[in-house]
């Protein structure tokens, strides 16, 4: 397995493998729960990619609009970059929480693959 060039890892280039999507579900699972937030996971690979971004962008909205803090600790704990996060959202149309959550599952699928990478 070769290293994936990062800037340019892309969510969909992974939707057909079982194992990346199963560890990257598993990833966010427990990021999340470390901040007290119960994200779940049918196991169902067809879809698993729509499952988790309706969640985590359901989480967030509240997020953003309650607790901005926690927010705020939970994206530096995945550790998205605040310049990119920024960058993303001035320059996209669309909500904030679409925004974030697409860059956390990417962070998140990043993280699967250096694991993986570095692993083998």
């Amino acid at each position: 397995m070769t290293l994936p060039e990062f800037s340019k890892v892309r969510v969909e280039d992974y939707r057909d493998q079982n194992e990346i999507i199963r560890l990257t579900a598993e990833q966010v699972i427990k990021d999340f729960a470390l901040f007290g937030i119960e994200v779940k996971f049918s196991g169902s690979i067809t879809g698993a990619y729509d499952e988790l971004f309706e969640q985590l962008d359901s989480i967030l909205i509240d997020l953003l609009n309650s607790d901005y803090r926690k927010l705020l600790a939970l994206l530096y704990h995945i550790d998205l970059s605040e310049k990119e996060l920024n960058d993303r959202i001035s320059s996209h149309q669309g909500g904030p929480s679409e925004i974030i959550t697409e860059m956390v599952l990417e962070r998140e699928l990043k993280k699967v693959l250096i694991r993986k990478f570095y692993k083998t």
